[in-house]
């Protein structure tokens, strides 16, 4: 058992350490693959740079991670976000009455489209397709102004 498991970890490291190759053909489409071929380059990949984790850069980390942006994130003074958030409030507003005048059509569609048409029964497949992609629409619509909403109160 132990030489079995010893055999495929031997195997799996292998392929870790697999060769890579860059390919370009006539079109100019690059292709990266392990197996070499006619006219592909060897690329030497360096292993991934790891770095020693020292106590300030963990304390720093900490500290990044709780925070919603990193220190080192460029900054915004407040009037200029002020205005941001007064265009995006706009926007969204705007976006809000929109979705709200197509929900009162999508109502309107869905309160004329339940009507049965001359020799139509409510157990008809046209009748039920009909309403399904009504009502869809009406909670589609309701979906929207409920996420606006919710947008909209996250504005600062």
């Amino acid at each position: 058992m132990k030489a079995i498991l010893f055999l495929v970890s031997l195997v799996l490291s292998l392929a870790a350490h697999a060769e890579i190759y860059k390919f370009v053909d006539e079109s100019g489409q690059v292709t990266y693959t392990n197996l070499p071929r006619h006219g592909a380059r060897k690329l030497n990949l360096e292993p991934a740079a790891t770095t020693a984790v020292t106590e300030s850069s963990s304390t720093t980390r900490k500290k990044e991670a709780a925070s919603s942006t990193p220190s080192n994130f460029p900054r915004v003074d407040s009037s200029t976000q002020r205005k941001r958030d007064d265009v995006r409030r706009t926007v969204l507003e705007i976006e809000l009455k929109t979705e709200q005048r197509n929900l009162a059509e999508a109502h309107t569609a869905q309160q004329g489209g339940e009507k049965l048409r001359v020799g139509e029964k409510p157990d008809s497949a046209s009748w039920k397709t009909r309403v399904a992609k009504l009502r869809d629409a009406v909670k589609q619509h309701e979906d929207n102004v409920v996420a606006l909403k919710r947008e909209l109160t996250s504005i600062k």
